[in-house]
Order: structure tokens, then sequence, then C-alpha cells
């Protein structure tokens, strides 16, 4: 759309301006409402993918080195804006909910500095559904939980300004009212370290699905290529696992690290010592039938989903840079970009 409006130039500065352009928001012949889509899109595509998207769907083109300006541009203020990032629908839950915390890392690469982790972090409510399905090891019925209203946090850096992040979006979520508290993660310390010293009234859970990945990297080191003894292996040890006997799965494979080769006596050891270290983390049983959740599929969905928008191949950020992007992503994952945005550039 083409429009005239009156140009005021002042020839003393060597410059002008347009009335009309700044009633109507357009910096640098971008209204407020391509750049609030442009830099939504680059939250979740790459820059190329959403110029070309943006042109499909609005028929106006962009360019990448465009919206990468803007992205940054609203990184920059979203970074200081973004703690708490809860939107009102999320910071009202029902009394009767239980909340949950789950962290996960991954890594990303920052130029001049080489690959880094990231940590990342989801806050949620859960509650039990009163669906009951069969759970597949030992073939007990279990009642599903169903997470939701989740919203993320993401830090490139050691764990202590993660846990500032994490106790800023846990406070806006009201997770002190909750009747029912769990925060959940794999073996990683850090994770447990922050658990343990921020959230010590919580319960402290080894999602079950890391625990399963135990279990079968143990076994494929006892029976080397033997999928189906393994696997059996595995069906047999998961059901001591969910009982909450991971002692007794530790016990048994230091026995047969000893009767093992070097390189598979240290691997069952390091298992062994995954197991024990975590037993009071392992109660799947007892969480279950508490009503909490024992998965975490959702930061685990979050994370991957990251990792694919900033550390794809041949992406490169500056440390700025990536920490910008992250700011947006973690609201556009929290569904509260639009209020960020609102609060980013009010007009």
């Amino acid at each position: 759309m083409s429009y005239r409006r009156t140009y005021y130039y002042d020839s003393s500065s060597y410059g002008g301006q347009s009335p009309l352009d700044d009633a109507l928001g357009i910096v640098e012949a971008l209204s407020n409402g391509v750049r609030h889509d442009i830099v939504k899109l680059s939250a979740d595509r790459t820059f190329e993918e959403a110029a070309q998207l943006y042109d499909e769907l609005m028929r106006v083109k962009v360019g990448t080195t465009t919206i990468w300006e803007k992205a940054q541009a609203a990184g920059t203020l979203a970074r200081p804006a973004l703690n708490p990032i809860s939107t009102t629908r999320m910071s009202n839950e029902r009394p009767s909910t239980g909340m949950a915390i789950l962290m996960d890392g991954f890594m990303a690469p920052v130029r001049k500095e080489g690959w880094k982790e990231v940590k990342i972090g989801c806050v949620c409510a859960f509650e039990p559904t009163g669906e009951v399905e069969i759970r597949k090891v030992g073939k007990e019925p279990i009642e599903v939980v169903r997470a939701f209203d989740q919203s993320f946090v993401m830090h490139l850096g050691g764990p202590e300004g993660f846990s500032v992040k994490l106790a800023a979006e846990v406070q806006a979520r009201r997770w002190h009212a909750a009747p029912e508290r769990s925060v959940l993660g794999d073996g990683a310390i850090w994770i447990w370290n922050i658990a343990k010293h921020d959230y010590p009234n919580a319960a402290h859970e080894v999602d079950w699905y890391h625990g399963k990945e135990h279990l079968y990297a143990a076994a494929d080191m006892i029976y080397l290529d033997q999928p189906d003894q393994a696997h059996a292996w595995v069906d047999r040890q998961a059901d001591l696992l969910y009982a909450g006997q991971a002692n007794t799965i530790a016990d048994s494979l230091l026995i047969l690290a000893a009767l093992a080769n070097p390189t598979g006596r240290e691997k069952l050891e390091s298992e062994a010592g995954y197991f024990s270290n975590n037993h009071e983390r392992m109660q799947y049983r007892d969480f279950q039938q508490a009503g909490l959740p024992i998965g975490s599929g959702t930061i685990e969905s979050g994370a991957k989903r990251t990792k694919k928008r900033v550390a794809s191949s041949g992406m490169r950020w500056s440390r700025p840079g990536l920490e910008n992007m992250l700011a947006l992503r973690a609201a556009s994952m929290s569904h509260s970009f639009d209020d960020l945005w609102q609060r980013i550039c009010p007009f």
C-alpha cells in the first residue's frame, strides 16, 4: 500500500520527519505490526524461513538482514523485561492445581567460545485426569496426569543465573500456593543442586524415561549383540525401577561389572552409580500414587525445539545475539510473546 504524507525538512540539521509516520508507528519503513510479525516468526524459524513465510502469507517482502536486525533490537529490549513472563491467564492457577518445575540443558554454538550449554526451565500446572491406562511394564494401571499452562525460561551461562530467572517465574506462578509440587529432570548435578537449595519441600524426581535409557545403556554392555536378551532384561529391571528398587538394580550392576572386561566394568559401575545416587528420586510408584507426573516430556520437547532454532547446522551466534534470541524464544514458547511485545513496544 502506498500513501502520501507531509514531510518536513530542517536545513540546519540536514534531517527531517513526517508527523504521520510517527503517529502510525512507522519506523524505518516498517510499521509496528510488520515488526511484530517478523520478529515473532523469527523466534520459531530461521530468518530466511521467516522472510519466505511472511512473503507467502502477506505478500510483503522483508529481507533476512532486516528481520535479523529487528529481532536483535527486540531481544535486547526483551531480556530485561522478560522475568517474570507469565501471562495473566497463567498467574491465577486454581488452588487445587499441582505445580511442577522441569529443567534440562542443551548445547548451542557461540562464536569465539565454542559450544556452550543453554539451561532451560519449564513451570507448569498439572492435575490427574481421572483416566487410567495400563503401564506397559508390569501391566500396572496408572492414572494419567495432564500438564498445562507451560511457561519457559532460558539462560546461557551457569546455574546461578539460571536459578534467579527460574525463581522469578516460579514466584509469578504462585508455586508456593500449590498443594502438590514436583521438580523433574535428568541426572545432571546442577539440576538437583538447584532443587535441593531452592525447592526443598517439593518431590524431586528423575524423569522415568531417562531412567529407562540408563537401563538400556547397561543392557547393551551386558548383552553385546544380543538385542532380544537385552530387551528382556530391561523389562525385568524396569519393574524393579518402577517399584522404587533402584538400589537393587545398582547392586546387580556392580556384580555384573566385576565379571566384565575393563571397558564394560567402568561403564557398568557408572550406571550403578547413577541408580544408587538417584534412588530417592526414583520412587515412581509412590510418585504416581500421589498424583504426580513422572515424565519430563514437556522440557525435552522444549529443549529440542529450541536447539533446532539456535543450533542447527551452520548456525553461529555472538553471545548477545544468542541471548536475545533465547529471550524471544522463551516468550514464544510460553505463549506470552504478544504480552511481551506490548511491554517493549507499546504503540
